[in-house]
């Protein structure tokens, strides 16, 4: 078993941070988040885990 935390690419957080802002979803709802995201479930838990420094590493990508 993998248990090494996903490399959280800038990518893959606007791809996150898109999903979040279009109201789509409950960010809670991983089948759904990861559907429209194209993200795996392990890399969503990894961005929901590590919002704040993400939103820190990469500043231009956070959607209002």
């Amino acid at each position: 078993m993998n248990t090494a935390t996903p490399i959280i690419t800038e990518e893959m957080f606007m791809a996150y941070e898109e999903v979040r802002a279009s109201g789509i979803t409950n960010m809670f709802d991983l089948p759904v988040v990861c559907h429209h995201s194209r993200l795996s479930r392990e890399e969503v838990l990894a961005i929901m885990k590590n919002y704040r420094a993400l939103t820190e590493k990469y500043p231009n990508v956070r959607v209002p």
